[in-house]
């Protein structure tokens, strides 16, 4: 069984992430695809994610909602600290049932694999799956080929383009402009609810609970 790991902060997690997410899935013939969005990013300032992380986890759990292929896993937020997908990986490995493991991403965060911790030793657990746009030059993944042992286990996957972007989609919150069919209907739900992103900060979960039950 194949299985896929996409990570990310998702913040927000929109219909960009989720094509690439069933593309892959479908070009790969994956059982399943594993949304594992990070607690607190190892690779940015806790000060660049903007939506708490149980906010982010229950916008992924929305997007995801009526495709049995589509799994979420907090292992990174309950970790309650920086985790490498280095150290994530095996975990997940060892929680959930497969047979081939693959973790997606962007072909430019690819491109930067060697600031990320161990990629060997990462590429020796997972296919990495550099997902690209049409028309993306693959030579712009060469350098990596001298430097990987394992540069032969990044497989890249032609996903269709689609210019969204997480920054784009607060930036219009903040602008007051509609974000609705930027991200799953479930999402914009909660974005709405909470007022996430906004100048004016975000709804407490007790005025949520209270707003909800008057």
């Amino acid at each position: 069984m194949r299985v896929g790991i996409f990570g990310g902060t998702f913040d927000p997690i929109h219909m960009g992430h989720m094509i690439v997410a069933e593309q892959v899935r479908d070009e790969l013939s994956m059982e399943r695809v594993v949304f594992v969005p990070s607690g607190i990013p190892p690779h940015k300032e806790a000060s660049s994610v903007r939506a708490p992380a149980e906010d982010r986890y229950e916008m992924v759990l929305a997007a995801i909602a009526g495709n049995e292929r589509f799994l979420a896993d907090r292992i990174e937020i309950d970790a309650g600290r920086p985790m490498h997908t280095v150290e994530t990986v095996p975990l997940l490995k060892e929680r959930l049932p497969g047979d081939e493991w693959f973790f997606i991403t962007g072909a430019d965060e690819v491109s930067n694999l060697l600031s990320w911790k161990d990629p060997d030793r990462l590429l020796e657990e997972v296919v990495m799956v550099a997902a690209t746009r049409p028309g993306y030059d693959l030579s712009r993944l060469g350098h990596l080929e001298d430097r990987l042992k394992n540069f032969d286990r990044i497989f890249p996957v032609e996903c269709t383009r689609v210019d969204i972007s997480a920054t784009g989609i607060r930036r219009r919150i903040l602008q007051g402009k509609s974000i609705r069919y930027l991200v799953p209907e479930g999402v914009h739900e909660i974005i709405t609810r909470r007022r996430l992103y906004r100048a004016d900060g975000r709804q407490s979960r007790g005025e949520l609970l209270k707003e909800e039950g008057s």
